[in-house]
Order: structure tokens, then C-alpha cells, then sequence
């Protein structure tokens, strides 16, 4: 009779940041959707300002976390845990996308302000 061996444990710092980097993703994409709809629904320029500025931190925030992330991957990797190498990948697609996501919507504000 065969046995399903138990699931490896992981470090709980591991499953956190992962966790956040999702949650802090789905926010800068609600966000983004926002101020689309917002753009052509006629929302007010305070909400557009407003919803600019979280799309900023959230790409920011997005940006930290998968450094951190990556770091602590290549900690694991370096215990010779290769599993922990694809999650790499996935951080770093992650953080290009937050970092440009914040560059684009800052400079999206540096233009409407200027207008003002």
C-alpha cells in the first residue's frame, strides 16, 4: 500500500509575501480599471488624482515586495531548495509590472497637474 507523503512545510514569511504581492496586484489592477472607467464616465479630477496616486503606491509596494521576494527565494535556494527557483521568475514578472504600472501612472500625473 503506498503512503502520500506529507506536504513540505514552507516558511510562513514565504507564503506572507506571496500572499501580498497577489493582494497588492489585484488592488493595482481594481485600481487601473478605475480610473478607466472613470476616465469615460466623467469622474471627478480629485477622484482621478486619487485613484493615480494609489495605482502609484500599490506599484511601489508591488515593486518591494518582489524584491524581498526574490531575495527570499534565493535564501532558500542557496539552503539547496531548487524548487524556489520558478518563483524568481514570477516575482520579477511581478515587479517589472509594478514598477512600470507606477512609472506610467506618475507620469500620467505630472501631466494632468501640469494642466491645472
Amino acid at each position: 500500500m503506498h503512503t502520500i507523503p506529507p506536504p513540505e512545510k514552507k516558511p510562513i514569511i514565504l507564503i506572507l509575501v506571496k500572499r501580498t504581492v497577489w493582494f497588492f496586484f489585484g488592488i493595482c489592477l481594481l485600481s487601473l480599471f478605475l480610473y478607466a472607467i472613470g476616465t469615460n464616465q466623467g469622474f471627478m479630477e480629485r477622484t482621478q488624482f486619487m485613484l493615480l496616486w494609489i495605482t502609484v503606491m500599490v506599484g511601489l509596494f508591488i515593486g518591494v515586495g518582489s524584491l524581498y521576494g526574490i531575495g527570499l527565494d534565493l535564501w532558500l535556494i542557496f539552503h539547496k531548495k531548487f524548487r524556489y527557483l520558478s518563483g524568481i521568475g514570477g516575482y520579477l514578472c511581478f515587479g517589472v509590472f509594478g514598477i512600470i504600472i507606477a512609472g506610467l501612472a506618475s507620469f500620467i500625473l505630472v501631466l494632468a497637474e501640469g494642466n491645472l
